[in-house]
């Protein structure tokens, strides 16, 4: 019990050094793209939690949502 507790903690402490370092080396003009990318990734874990959970809803939804995030950062990233 106490292991997955540490395990919790350890995964968000290094998702919130990730984020802040994704976050912290972006300008203020790119940070739309900043926003599509973490859209993005919000999808690609909507995913993993359908794989985990065994539901194809929220599979297919993720991935409609991490595609359109990835889609959307590659236009504004072009631009």
């Amino acid at each position: 019990e106490h292991q997955g507790v540490r395990v919790l903690i350890a995964v968000g402490v290094l998702s919130n050094v990730m984020g802040l370092h994704l976050v912290g080396s972006v300008g203020g003009g790119d940070m739309p793209v900043c926003i599509t990318v973490l859209n993005s990734y919000s999808g690609w874990a909507l995913v993993a939690e359908g794989f985990l959970l065994k539901s194809t809803v929220l599979t297919i939804v993720g991935a409609l949502i991490g595609f359109s995030g990835a889609i959307l950062t590659k236009i504004m990233c072009d631009a």
